[in-house]
Order: structure tokens, then sequence, then C-alpha cells
């Protein structure tokens, strides 16, 4: 760690775009203060908070040079970006491109269907039979195509841990953890295996406890 914080991360402790900001941060050495106090609904509406943030959003990132940032793909992005010699987004150009293909990927497909789950099963959707159905069959076309990439690497680009792998594994894990049934991470083995290597990772792993 540089033992400098390199800023402020807002949100609860256990919401996967907070934790994908702290692994990151973790990996490239740097200090990130966080919020675990942080109430949602309360917090996000405050005057100081609306001054830096307009839209309310969560999570939201300021910087230790006064930086506001908002959107976990962009602060993602900027955390990684800040160490030079950062490995998270491979070797080379192509590289760089099928790891922001990745991003582009778990925030609009994979997220997104597997939040449509996760929320029903929550609450903060209303049930719904043929919606479940459906973001199930899209989730279900994404696994297959991550599930046939997995079986032939550990990883998602360049036989190495990129932020396509972190990406992706704090876009499914909630879901992954909760309400994906056991015959559903039998059928897509390899991603199964990916996401159990990931959560025991030493960083990953400190991550995850510090959010419980």
């Amino acid at each position: 760690m540089t033992g400098q914080s390199i800023g402020k991360i807002y949100g609860p402790l256990r919401a996967p775009k907070i934790m994908k900001a702290q692994i990151i941060a973790e990996i490239n050495g740097f200090e990130l203060e966080t919020t675990p106090e942080f109430e949602m609904g309360k917090d996000n509406k405050s005057e100081e908070y609306l001054t830096k943030f307009p839209m309310g959003q969560v999570p939201s990132f300021e910087a230790s040079n006064g930086f506001c940032l908002a959107e976990s793909g962009a602060i993602a992005l900027y955390i990684a970006e800040l160490k030079k010699d950062t490995t998270l987004f491979g070797k080379t150009p192509d590289d760089r491109a099928k790891v922001m293909q990745f991003i582009f990927n778990t925030e609009t497909q994979v997220d997104k269907h597997a939040s449509t789950i996760l929320y029903q099963n929550l609450g903060y959707l209303k049930k719904d039979e043929e919606m479940a159905k459906l973001a199930y069959t899209y989730l279900d076309r994404n696994l297959e195509y991550y599930n046939n990439l997995l079986s032939n690497s550990d990883y998602l680009v360049a036989n190495q841990l990129t932020l396509a792998d972190i990406s992706f594994f704090f876009g499914f894990y909630y879901p992954y953890v909760k309400y994906i049934e056991e015959e559903r991470k039998s059928k897509f083995s390899n991603v199964t295996k990916f996401m159990d290597r990931l959560s025991k990772d030493e960083k990953f792993a400190k991550v995850l406890n510090n959010a419980i």
C-alpha cells in the first residue's frame, strides 16, 4: 500500500459496486477510504452530498484532490488508471479493447439480467414470472458465452487478472451466491469455478469479508 489515500468511495460496504472499487485499489496498492455507516436514501440526499454529486448516485467517489466522480464503471476505470503500470488492462492495445468489451457486456447484459432476478427475490421489484423467465434466458445466454471462454483459461483476457474479471465477478456476485440454483451452477461449471476461485483469492476475500 502507498499509505496515502487516493480518496473516498461513498456507499454501503456490501454493495458489489463498492467492493469492485475496493478490490481495484487493493490490487493497485492504493488506500481507499470507505463509508461504513452510509445510509441509502438519507446520506445521498443530503445537501452536502448533492453539492458534490447532483444526481445523488451511489456509489460515488471523491478524489484526494477534490475531483468528484459518479458511475461505478467510470470510478473503476479511474482507480485502475491511477497506477501507470497497472496490469488490469492486460498487456497490449488488443487486450485493453477486450477488457473494455467485457466491462460493457457485464454492465449492459450480465448485471442487468442478474439484478432483475436479485431484485425480485429481495422484493425491490414486483414478482413477475415472465420477467424473471426472460431474465434467466438472457442471463443463461451470457453465462454460456463466459463458460466457453473460461474452459481454456482461468481469466477472460491475457491469461491474467484484469478489470474484465473483476467487473464480471462483482456484476454476478450476489445473484450467484444467493439465488442461482445448483443445477445452473453445474451447467456453467467453468463460471462456477471462476467465481469460487476468486472468492478465495486473498485480496478478494479481504474485501468480501470486510463487507459482511
